[in-house]
């Protein structure tokens, strides 16, 4: 028991010894960096001298960690109850972290569940990772919004590749947005729905879905307006019907829907998003003014078809569709008879008639489009800044694992959700791993009452005060007094 309890604090005083020197020569090597270079620009002082604080950073942490493997080693008794034997010590660990590449040594320990590093299941380090989850996260968040280079060029420099950035965003778990409830649930909310469309790796095309929900707009600045607390649903493998239950479900958790008594859906004319009238009671479906003043100008472009124009648009206003059609009718027939014979004519005519079926066959929602508290469609600028920035402005072409994991991320951090380092690792929880977290809970514990025992005294500085410690001449303070000092003398 003695010799235990003597080997404990010589441990701890040889911590006390390790951490003390760490920063007595971190002090001195910024002291010796302003006597050798004096006051540079603030860029260049903050770029050497974080190098110089990272460095004391990773000497610090390594030697925490080398000292909690060390007190996982002599739990003995625990270890002999446990079946828990050292198969080999000192195996070294090198992860790309926050503070650049880190190295530290650790124990490889026999148990009943195989062979396990303990200290790494404590850490939180997985088996073959070369990247830790506070860094694979931050990719991943980067990467939502920027391309997977880029995001690993802003997150690591040049220390990690592309690839890495890919396989961290691939090995994220499911990340799902829950709203905030709302303290006044508005009478009228608005829904934006869409679809971008996405190329694939083998040549083909996908659709990415994408409803907006708000709570109406506001302006901020003579051309700009902004949606009231909005958020973002894609529903990228997802039937329609589930997509609309489950705009439903987060509608209800934000808002008290018995409070609501007009939902504003605005889309394209497409049947999915007609669909959501189904889902939503009372729900007054528009078509969005984007979509249909698109078809309009297609309709009535030209010389000929701009003398129609204008007594088109009258007859919208008035909702006469007869008068709109018998407009539209007598254009095509003024058009189609001076165009010569041929595919040209053909296709002319199939254009024309396409756009007078979509409006006659949108002509509700077109007038819908004129209700009160209609606030008018943002459905492309939605689609632009939500999906088609990250997934379809650029030439690519997606994976259906690489689209899935991205729209989910992309749309996740777009809600103000930010992907955690957990988040990162979670998919490796595997049986074993889950029987390994079981088990070291014991050792866990034995490093953190070996870490409180170390600190127990160090709000009153002693460790910088006990003479004899580092030179055996004089204290840690004096060292940095005496420094400090001499860098006052340099002329």
């Amino acid at each position: 028991m003695l010799l235990t309890k003597h080997i404990k604090m010589k441990g701890d005083l040889l911590m006390e010894n390790i951490i003390q020197q760490i920063v007595i020569e971190t002090a001195k090597n910024f002291l010796k960096y302003f006597e050798v270079n004096g006051i540079s620009t603030l860029y260049k002082m903050t770029d050497d001298l974080k190098v110089i604080s990272d460095d004391m950073t990773a000497r610090t942490l390594a030697a925490f960690i080398e000292s909690a493997d060390a007190s996982i080693c002599e739990a003995k008794k625990e270890r002999k109850q446990d079946g828990v034997k050292v198969h080999q010590r000192n195996v070294s660990r090198t992860l790309f972290t926050a503070l650049g590449n880190f190295t530290y040594n650790r124990t490889y320990f026999d148990t009943e569940f195989g062979k396990v590093y303990l200290l790494d299941n404590i850490l939180g380090v997985n088996p073959y990772d070369r990247i830790d989850a506070g860094v694979s996260a931050r990719l991943v968040n980067t990467a939502a919004m920027y391309s997977y280079g880029r995001s690993a060029s802003i997150v690591a420099g040049d220390n990690i590749s592309r690839q890495s950035a890919w396989n961290k965003a691939m090995n994220t778990g499911e990340v799902a947005y829950i709203p905030t409830r709302v303290d006044s649930t508005p009478e009228t909310i608005h829904i934006f729905a869409d679809e971008d469309h996405v190329s694939l790796q083998d040549g083909s095309n996908t659709i990415v879905t994408l409803v907006t929900v708000c709570a109406g707009k506001k302006s901020v600045s003579k051309d700009r307006n902004e949606l009231i607390e909005p958020f973002h649903v894609q529903g990228y493998g997802m039937d329609k019907i589930t997509l609309w239950e489950y705009v439903y479900a987060l509608c209800a958790e934000k808002f008290d829907m018995n409070v609501v008594d007009n939902v504003f859906i605005y889309g394209d004319g497409a049947a999915w998003i007609k669909g959501g009238t189904d889902v939503f009671p009372n729900a007054i479906y528009s078509l969005d003014t984007f979509h249909f003043r698109k078809r309009m100008r297609s309709l009535f472009s030209g010389e000929i078809g701009s003398g129609f124009a204008l007594k088109a648009f009258a007859t919208v206003s008035h909702d006469d569709k007869a008068a709109f059609e018998a407009t539209a009718n007598a254009m095509s027939i003024a058009l189609l008879e001076i165009m010569p014979e041929g595919r040209a004519k053909e296709r002319k005519a199939e254009r024309i008639n396409d756009n007078i079926g979509y409006i006659s066959n949108n002509w509700d929602a077109i007038q819908n489009s004129q209700l009160p508290g209609i606030i008018g469609s943002c459905t492309e600028a939605m689609i632009s800044h939500v999906l088609s920035e990250r997934l379809s402005r650029n030439p690519m072409g997606w994976s259906e694992k690489g689209l899935s994991k991205m729209a989910m991320v992309r749309v996740y951090v777009l809600n103000g959700g930010l992907v955690t380092p957990a988040d990162t690792v979670l998919w490796k929880h595997s049986d074993r791993r889950n029987r390994v977290a079981d088990k070291i809970e014991k050792y866990d514990n034995i490093v953190k009452l070996q870490h409180e025992d170390i600190f127990k005294d160090v709000k009153s500085w002693r460790w910088f005060e006990r003479d004899n410690m580092i030179s055996g001449k004089t204290s840690g303070t004096k060292v940095v007094l005496d420094a400090l000092g001499e860098l006052r003398n340099v002329s």
